[in-house]
């Protein structure tokens, strides 16, 4: 068994959370976190294992993993793989729960899961969501100690989480940065930036914390990173930016910006997006004049589909450009 069965199950739920139209089975999808241990341990009596808290115990200290326990538990019982997986599921549990002595990288990665749920939901603990990145911070410095590629084991400890790890490391300190929080900010930034992939994102957040001490050098690097990215454009990258520098008084930063992306709108509600940012920014620079002439432009499409193609020779495109580099 591979580290990512357990978060194929923990995808699973997520899913049929959001889409409840979802056919499965409502074992597939059980938050067995919640389970009472004794209805766990009868489960598996019905499936002809019969164990209790000391023999599994005692069981346990000869396997190194939850997956290796199942694997050899049915080896011999010629079951379907939904059935060896009702089995998988149950023990997992009781592992996480009774064996935390001997983690493993597949119940470090449904922790991990679990704390990027609740940090979703608005629900996690401070404490928690921060121990969760610190064990993941040390699991990945103990792999790089003993020769392993950086990237490398960050792309194998993400395979086995149900959740996008790369993109929850932004979101938090991105609400770091939000919450002031600068010092911790640039630790988490530099703790983890030899391990990630897409690094304009993180550059990004680097910008947003320089932002705190010197404004002006901020929005200069966050034009130049947008220039240096001309070649591989990001439509969700550049509204990033431009929601950053709406408070900004740098208008050429903003026009130039807004010029790189009207060619990567692709839907109606795509540049209703851009046309809200620019409205912003005008409001924050007081100039009155400018906001009216984006609202009526944003009037004028209000009968829109959202999900509607956008001609890439709309007219409203000239137009804004046009407001966006007005004196």
């Amino acid at each position: 068994m591979e580290i990512e069965r357990r978060a194929l199950y923990n995808s699973l739920r997520m899913t049929s959370q959001c889409d409840p139209s979802l056919k499965v089975e409502p074992w597939q999808v059980e938050d067995y976190r919640a389970l009472p241990v004794d209805k766990i341990f009868d489960r598996l009596e019905a499936q002809d294992i019969v164990l209790d808290k000391v023999s599994f115990l005692a069981l346990s200290d000869e396997y190194d993993t939850p997956e290796e326990l199942t694997d050899d538990l049915v080896s011999d019982m010629d079951l379907p793989n939904d059935e060896q997986d009702k089995i998988y599921l149950l023990l997992f549990e009781i592992w996480r729960r009774f064996a935390p002595d001997k983690p493993c990288l597949s119940t470090f990665c449904d922790e991990l899961d679990h704390q990027i749920n609740l940090f979703d939901l608005q629900k996690a603990h401070p404490e928690s969501i921060q121990d969760a990145i610190a064990n993941l911070k040390v699991i990945l410095d103990e792999n790089i100690d003993n020769g392993v590629d950086p990237v490398e084991i960050f792309e194998t400890i993400s395979a086995g989480c149900a959740n996008d790890v790369e993109n929850f490391l932004y979101d938090f300190i991105s609400e770091q940065i939000d919450m002031g929080n600068e010092s911790f900010a640039t630790e988490l930034l530099e703790g983890f930036e030899e391990y990630l992939g897409d690094v304009k994102w993180f550059d990004f957040l680097r910008i947003r914390v320089l932002a705190f001490n010197d404004k002006e050098l901020a929005d200069t690097k966050i034009r130049a990173l947008v220039r240096d990215l001309s070649l591989e454009p990001d439509l969700e990258f550049n509204l990033e930016a431009l929601a950053f520098i709406v408070k900004s008084s740098d208008q050429s930063v903003f026009a130039a910006i807004v010029k790189k992306t009207i060619p990567l709108l692709e839907t109606e509600e795509d540049f209703l997006d851009l046309l809200s940012l620019s409205a912003e920014f005008f409001r924050y620079l007081d100039r009155d004049h400018e906001e009216q002439l984006i609202q009526q432009i944003i009037d004028q499409r209000s009968t829109k589909t959202m999900n509607r193609g956008i001609s890439k020779n709309d007219p409203a495109f000239s137009e804004i450009i046009k407001i966006c580099e007005s004196r």
